[in-house]
């Protein structure tokens, strides 16, 4: 595959191209778009003059541009739309739970406003899908034929018996697994860790009497661990910031992992106070059973004056 030509963006220089392959990795116009606009604006601090935030989203605009005008083969399947549920819950007077659903079409830019419904049932949900599919006025979707069934001979299995389908093919399940929040402002004022239901949450502040690992320098942010994906494929994790009576709001765009991997979440836009905060995990192409975890309630500090 030939290399996408970074330098046909206006406006990108030698010099840019250069500190976005050797500190990002980004070498294509899909890696520019999905990458954190913050996340370049750091690596960008040493070059003169430094491109602003504003310069850079006009270079992942170009090069949204540029991935739409790409050819598609239209024998392929290709993903219409994507979208990120959330099965939300809260606790009320007297030990029940409060059920509600959460969802947001994550594929599209600007974003827009999420919708929610009460309880789990889904019926609803899955008419909102289709109206953003335009498919509100139309029936149930048909099914394909199904292509013809090898020989069992050839496929090495049996012929299902008469009257007897052949079972579906399940769909792969994305996992987080370990969950690690990193404070080097010592912000978060209490976290329950090891929440029962949750992964194991491991909590790394940057006390000066706690050993900290050097990666742990920068802003609040939890990494986790996203496996389950094929190699390869294109999974995306966010950090969203669930609200009572209201649409959740995602902490920062979505990060991007290839296949399994670690994604490292920026927090630092949560205000003072108390948060709860889902973390999500999903593919790009909607093969796989998007994985979601709560993590335990955060509250955070108010911020401290740096005056000695």
């Amino acid at each position: 595959m030939v290399a996408d030509d970074l330098s046909s963006i206006p406006d990108l220089q030698d010099k840019h191209i250069r500190v976005l392959a050797e500190e990002l990795k980004i070498t294509s116009f899909r890696a520019l778009v999905h990458a954190d606009r913050r996340d370049i604006h750091r690596a960008t601090r040493n070059l003169r003059p430094r491109p602003t935030l504003e310069q850079i989203a006009r270079w992942q605009d170009h090069a949204r541009s540029r991935l739409s005008e790409t050819a598609m083969d239209p024998s392929d399947w290709h993903p219409a739309a994507s979208f990120a549920v959330v099965f939300a819950q809260r606790q009320v007077d007297g030990g029940g739970w409060e059920r509600r659903l959460e969802v947001e079409r994550t594929e599209v830019e600007p974003e827009q406003e999420g919708r929610n419904w009460p309880g789990w049932d889904c019926q609803e949900l899955g008419g909102w899908m289709r109206e953003q599919l335009g498919l509100a006025e139309s029936g149930p979707p048909t099914t394909q034929e199904s292509a013809p069934r090898e020989p069992a001979a050839r496929a090495g299995g049996r012929e299902p018996a008469p009257g007897h389908s052949a079972p579906a093919r399940r769909r792969g399940e994305l996992t987080i697994g370990r969950v690690t929040l990193i404070d080097p402002a010592a912000q978060v004022g209490s976290v329950d860790v090891g929440t029962a239901g949750a992964p194991p949450v491991d909590v790394v502040t940057a006390d000066p009497a706690a050993v900290v690992p050097a990666a742990a320098a920068g802003p609040l942010r939890v990494e986790i661990t996203v496996s389950g994906g094929r190699r390869g494929q294109e999974i995306h994790a966010v950090a969203r910031v669930l609200r009572r009576d209201q649409p959740g709001w995602n902490a920062q765009d979505p990060v991007v992992v290839t296949g399994t991997g670690a994604a490292s979440l920026d927090l630092s836009r949560l205000p003072a106070g108390h948060h709860e905060v889902a973390l999500i995990a999903w593919a790009a192409d909607g093969s796989m059973r998007p994985a979601a975890v709560t993590l335990p309630e955060l509250t955070i500090g108010p911020p401290q004056d740096p005056s000695p």
